[in-house]
C-alpha cells in the first residue's frame, strides 16, 4: 500500500477518535441540584420540614443543614438573642437564555493562565462541568446578573451589644461593558477601547457624616490589570484616586469592605483555592423581603426563608499574609454561581464575619429572569456587630458609557 495511503488511513482513524471525543465531551446544561431520585427524597423530606418556622430552640434539628458559623450565632441567646427562619421547598435558579446560549457557544474555549487569570473568556459560564476550585472561583466572579442595574440599598448598622441601630442608605449604578448576557449589544459594547469589564458608581446619603460620598470603580477584560477606583471627598470636594489597600478598610461604618461586595468583589487571582466538597445545606436563594423581620438591635434578621441546595463549598486562603481576611469559606450555588455564604477569617486565623447573602430572582431586559440577591447580613462575630440591608433593583437599565468617567464624577459631586 501506498505511504501516502497508510498516512491517509491514519488521519481517518485519528479524526474517528476526535469525533468521539467530542462527542463524550458533549455539554449538558443547565443542570439542576436535584434530580431524578434525589428530587423525590429531597420532596419527602420537604413533606416534613417545609413552612416549618425554625427557632434557636429547635435548631438542632435541622443543624446537620446549617453551616456551623450560623448554627452558633443562633444557638447562643445569650450573646445573639432569639431568632428564627423557616424552610421552603426548593426550587431550580435557571440560567437566562442569553447565558446558556453563549455558554455552550463559547464552551471549551476559556482557559486558565499561568498566575490563575482567567484567559479568552467572552461570556457565559466559562467553566460549566468543572470540578477544579480555581476554575469554580472564575465562575463565581463572571457569573451573569442583569448586563446593567441600578439599586437602592437601605441597611441598618447594629451594635448589637448597646442594642443601637444607625441607618445607611446608598445608591448604586453597574454596568458591563463586556462579558454581557442578555441585553444587547452583546456580549460586547462596540466601543469599548479601554477593554473595561465593568463599572460601578456608588452615592451615599446615609449616615450624615458620609452623605454625597461618591465612589467609582473600573475593572478590566483582563484580571492581572489594576483596577482603577477614585474617590469623591465632599467635605474638601475633591476627587483623589483610592488605592487597592483601602478597598480593605469598612464602609461608612458597616461591617463590610468593598472586597465583601456582593460576597467577593476581588480579583480571583490573589487568593489559592481548595475544594471541600459539595454539601447540602439550608440556603436563601429565593427571599421575601417583605417577610424579613428587622428588631432594633438584633444583629440577624428573623424570617429568612432557606431551602435545602447542595452547595460548592470552597476555601479560599490569601497569598498576602497581609490581607485583612487570611481564610474564607465560600458557598457556592452551582445553579447560579452566586455566594450564598461564607465564613472570614482575620489575620490571626480567628472566625470574624459571616456574610449571608439573601438570594432572589428578578427581572432584567425583556422580563428575563436575573438571580441575584435582594438582602443581606454581615455579622461581626468578635465586636456582637453586623450590617443588615435589603436593596429594590431596576435590572437592564440604560445606563450611558460616560457616566463611568472622572469628569462625570467631578460635575455630579457638586
Amino acid at each position: 500500500m501506498p505511504r501516502y495511503s497508510l498516512i491517509a488511513c491514519m488521519m481517518l482513524v485519528l479524526a474517528g477518535f476526535a469525533a468521539q471525543g467530542v462527542a463524550a465531551k458533549q455539554l449538558e446544561f443547565p443542570v439542576q441540584c436535584y434530580q431524578g431520585e434525589e428530587l423525590k427524597q429531597l420532596r419527602a423530606w420537604e413533606a416534613t420540614w417545609a413552612g416549618k418556622k425554625i427557632t434557636s430552640a429547635t435548631v438542632d434539628d435541622v443543624k446537620e443543614f446549617l453551616p456551623e458559623s450560623f448554627y452558633n450565632i443562633m444557638k447562643d441567646t445569650g450573646r445573639w438573642g432569639e431568632s428564627w427562619f423557616e424552610i421552603v421547598p426548593y426550587e431550580p435558579v435557571m440560567p437566562t437564555p442569553g447565558n446558556i446560549e453563549l455558554t455552550k457557544k463559547y464552551y471549551g474555549q476559556t482557559k486558565l493562565g499561568p498566575q490563575s487569570e482567567i484567559l479568552n473568556w467572552v461570556s457565559g459560564v466559562p467553566f460549566p462541568d468543572t470540578q477544579d476550585p480555581t476554575e469554580m472561583a472564575h465562575n463565581f466572579r463572571t457569573r451573569s446578573y442583569g448586563d446593567s442595574y441600578k439599586n437602592r440599598d437601605t441597611a441598618w448598622i447594629v451594635d448589637g451589644r448597646l442594642k443601637y441601630d444607625m441607618d445607611i442608605e446608598i445608591f448604586n449604578n453597574l454596568c458591563f461593558f463586556s462579558g454581557r448576557y442578555d441585553m444587547p449589544p452583546v456580549p460586547e459594547f462596540p466601543k469599548n477601547p479601554k477593554q473595561i469589564w465593568r463599572a460601578f458608581t456608588m452615592l451615599q446619603l446615609a449616615p450624615p457624616e458620609t452623605r454625597n460620598m461618591r465612589i467609582m470603580e473600573i475593572h478590566y477584560k483582563d484580571t492581572l490589570k489594576p483596577y482603577d477606583s477614585w474617590f469623591w471627598m465632599p467635605s474638601i470636594r475633591r476627587i483623589r484616586r483610592r488605592s487597592t489597600t483601602e478597598r480593605q478598610d469598612a464602609q461608612g461604618g458597616a461591617d463590610y469592605c468593598a472586597f465583601d461586595n456582593m460576597g467577593w468583589d476581588g480579583p480571583v487571582e490573589i487568593n489559592t483555592y481548595k475544594y471541600l466538597g459539595q454539601k447540602e445545606y439550608l440556603m436563601a436563594r429565593h427571599t421575601d423581603k417583605k417577610k424579613l423581620v428587622h428588631t432594633p438591635g438584633d444583629c440577624l434578621f428573623d424570617g429568612t426563608q432557606r431551602e435545602r441546595i447542595k452547595v460548592h463549598v470552597i476555601e479560599a486562603t490569601s497569598k498576602d499574609k497581609n490581607f485583612l481576611y487570611s481564610k474564607m469559606i465560600w458557598y457556592l450555588d452551582p445553579e447560579s454561581w452566586q455566594m450564598l455564604y461564607s465564613d472570614r477569617y482575620d489575620r490571626s486565623g480567628k472566625l470574624w464575619k459571616i456574610l449571608d447573602q439573601l438570594g432572589f430572582v428578578g427581572k432584567g431586559y425583556n422580563g428575563v429572569k436575573i438571580p441575584h440577591f435582594n438582602a443581606s447580613q454581615t455579622v461581626d462575630l468578635q465586636r456582637i456587630h453586623s450590617t443588615l440591608g435589603t436593596t429594590e433593583f431596576e435590572f437592564g437599565a440604560e445606563l450611558p458609557q460616560d457616566m463611568f468617567t472622572l469628569d462625570y464624577l467631578q460635575k455630579h459631586g457638586y
